[in-house]
């Protein structure tokens, strides 16, 4: 447990951009509005696989209002590219349409409506061609070709086929022959939306001087700034992204329309808005990737795992993208296996493309392992709990990939779930209780931060990242602690790409863990500068000073200080000799903090319906150091959240014909308030020897195990396994019927 003491770090403090978007007054991107605007709007392929015949545009151009109808036609030749394999890269369809939801023209016209009216009027015409919607069917010998391109670049491998990597080690035939116990499962697991509330939004304006202004909820402006100078050739220098508050994004919202919209201001010479509709959203982003997950895990008659087989197929859709080889990474990483082979790949098929959605891939990865150890705990007559005990992964362990498990502990979480009453009470009539574990490999990424001193005293801390999960009351925290200041007087600022220092992409669990030691060396640059012109303006060393509140005071003389405003006029004067304050810290911490987490589940189950209510939730996790309590449980809930959401209700639903039958949140189900269980957390502070004041990344590990640990205790209720997420009643009916 973390034991020393700080004046800020540690405690509950409100969000300082709370107010704000609690009353309406926070800004988004679709608020945005200029003189002059255009609008723009797409029209979107209602077909997954087909050649396009033909568009007639002439009853949409008729309308008055409509500036043009553009279709690939009319793009340029460098981003006229059916085989790029990023969205971000692609802007219409010009020979063939590869998913519902896919662009074909996209209308820009002097109001929104007007807009969406005109693109409901373009005539498309479509020859269907066969189409791949699930996975492990789009590597079938006979499956429909998605990428023709591929044939002659790869043309030893199916075409469908986008990558593939194996882990091997060890005798792992040997160890399944000489076993006491073995499980064997396939997990199929639906694709899900991050389900973010604000459907994706962009605008963009040029100046007159050939520059190009992108206003973007972005976890990534660097990443966009980079993207739309290569896309539209022209030098960053000329482009500047300002980040605007996301209504959510959960790993989704690096890029996707910016390259575009930044051309159409360009072509117009004036501002331009698109923003989707929440069926467009759903229909032709990045949701989490289907997933056909096969484990196979041996171990001997003391329950120590002595090997895994595993066979994971992502449905990366029609684009790149899906996390395939860290989920695999962690799929025999988390636990102390000595002999594996593991083949993980990702396949095109005829959806959109895929992306990120909060510890990419590893709830569904947990879903399957998880439920085997289960499996072999039950055959070996050992404790589910115990289990885990002898058999999870620590600091020091070696992963799949060769890199050592930085340093951690998981057996005081253990120790905490058998103290649990939702873990230890006996359970009634068809109820059960079920535990997982969420382990991941931290991310890291190089930052800087800015800390001046302005003329009323206060502290303005400048980055580049963007606030998702509240770091900016970390930051501030942060520097108020090294400063030596309340945090009141300090202000944390996300600013554009001409101005911001350099942080790397908002995700990752990675932000405070970053930017935050970036934090600590500004802040502290900036202090010493302040206690150095104090020195020497009160004729004393610096060790003889106090920095608290407003003022520095010289120590046993409280009556011999100068204020931080007095400070900010001696270096600011003319004629004065003192620099402005101004402190800058850089990073660029390599080392990969892990973030541990375990999750028990309590459900009752009605045989007769398969409804599987939540009676009892709690998560532990070892956060390194809570620099605000009040910010990591709610992180730490909302991660559990989402992970019920992806354990019982949450799936994308295509017919096959690839029809996207869940297009609004009518039909894609969130869990609503009412179906949200009272949720315990609880903190285990091991500090990070990386981290700042030891803090470890948060956000993610919670949502890893919540959907395994449910499906725990619905066997250990119904003694039926579930093998499909999500486990919606009629499945759990069904599995209780198979028994």
């Amino acid at each position: 447990m973390a034991t020393e003491t700080q004046s800020y770090i540690g405690k509950r403090m409100k969000r300082p951009n709370a107010v704000p978007r609690l009353t309406g007054f926070e800004k988004y991107t679709d608020d945005i509005q200029m003189p002059g605007m255009l609008h723009a709007a797409y029209v979107n392929s209602t077909y997954a696989h087909a050649r396009l015949a033909g568009i007639d545009t002439s009853e949409a151009s008729a309308i008055p209002g409509v500036v043009e109808v553009i279709t690939a036609a009319d793009i340029p030749e460098y981003a006229r590219n059916d085989s790029a394999m990023d969205r971000t890269f692609f802007f219409l369809a010009s020979e063939r349409v590869t998913f519902v939801g896919q662009p074909v023209a996209v209308v820009i016209a002097t109001d929104p409506a007007i807009a969406s009216d005109a693109a409901s009027l373009i005539t498309v015409d479509y020859e269907p061609i066969n189409a791949v919607v699930h996975g492990p069917d789009a590597i079938a010998k006979e499956a429909p070709v998605i990428r023709p391109e591929r044939q002659q670049e790869k043309p030893d491998q199916h075409p469908n086929l986008s990558a593939e990597t194996v882990f091997e080690q060890g005798n792992v035939e040997q160890a399944f022959a000489n076993a006491a116990a073995t499980s064997d499962f396939t997990m199929t697991t639906a694709s899900v939306h991050q389900g973010y509330m604000e459907p994706r939004s962009v605008t963009a304006a040029p100046d007159p001087t050939g520059g190009l202004t992108i206003w973007t909820a972005t976890q990534g402006q660097f990443a966009v700034r980079t993207a739309v100078s290569q896309m539209l050739r022209i030098p960053e220098t000329n482009v500047r992204v300002e980040p605007v508050t996301a209504g959510g994004g959960f790993g989704a919202r690096f890029m996707l329309f910016e390259p575009l919209v930044g051309w159409l201001a360009l072509r117009y010479t004036k501002p331009v808005k698109l923003t989707i509709t929440r069926t467009e959203d759903f229909a032709g982003t990045t949701p989490a990737p289907e997933k056909v997950i096969s484990v196979q895990l041996a171990a001997d008659s003391t329950g120590k795992f002595t090997a895994v087989r595993g066979d994971l197929t992502f449905n990366t859709g029609y684009f790149s993208k899906s996390p395939f080889e860290p989920a695999a990474l962690m799929l025999g990483s988390s636990y102390r296996i000595a002999n594996y082979a593991i083949t993980t790949r990702e396949v095109f098929s005829n959806r959109s493309g895929t992306g990120a959605y909060r510890a990419p891939g590893l709830p569904q990865v947990a879903f399957a392992l998880e439920s085997a150890i289960d499996d072999l705990a039950h055959k070996l007559g050992i404790s589910p709990l115990e289990i885990r005990r002898r058999n999870a992964a620590a600091g020091g362990d070696l992963m799949f990939d060769g890199a050592e498990w930085q340093p951690f502990d998981p057996q005081p979480l253990f120790d905490e779930v058998e103290r649990s009453p939702v873990w230890s009470e006996p359970t009634g009539p068809n109820e059960g209780v079920g535990i997982a574990l969420g382990l991941r490999r931290g991310f890291t990424d190089s930052a800087s931060a800015n800390v001046r001193l302005n003329a009323d005293g206060t502290v303005q801390v400048v980055v580049g990242s963007m606030d998702l999960t509240g770091t900016t009351t970390g930051l501030t925290q942060i520097a108020a602690e090294v400063f030596g200041i309340p945090p009141e007087q300090v202000q944390v600022t996300t600013a554009n790409t001409e101005t911001a220092p350099h942080a790397g992409r908002t995700g990752g669990s990675k932000i405070l863990y970053t930017v935050g030691n970036a934090v600590i060396e500004a802040a502290g640059h900036a202090r010493q500068q302040v206690l150095a012109i104090a020195a020497s303006e009160m004729e004393v060393g610096t060790d003889d000073l106090e920095l608290q509140d407003d003022r520095v005071t010289v120590r046993g003389a409280e009556d011999h200080f100068l204020t931080l405003s007095q400070i900010y006029t001696r270096s600011t004067q003319p004629g004065t000799q003192y620099p402005p304050v101004f402190g800058h810290g850089n990073q660029a911490n390599s080392v990969k903090a892990a973030a541990v987490s375990a999750c028990v589940a309590r459900v009752r189950v009605d045989p007769e319906s398969g409804h599987v209510d939540i009676i009892g939730m709690m998560t532990v996790q070892d956060v390194g150091r809570a620099i605000n309590p009040s910010e990591v449980e709610g992180q730490i809930r909302g991660g559990v959240l989402q992970g019920i959401g992806i354990g019982l209700y949450e799936g994308l639903i295509y017919d096959e014909g690839g029809q996207l039958l869940t297009g609004t949140f009518m039909d894609y189900t969130l869990p609503r308030t009412v179906q949200a269980p009272s949720i315990d957390v609880v903190l285990i502070e091991d500090p990070s020897p990386h981290g700042p004041f030891g803090a470890r990344g948060v956000a993610e590990s919670p949502i890893i195990a919540p959907a395994a640990a449910i499906g725990n205790a619905i066997f250990n209720a119904t003694g039926a396994r579930m093998t499909e997420l999500p486990m919606t009643p009629e499945r759990v009916w069904q599995a209780i019927q198979a028994r």
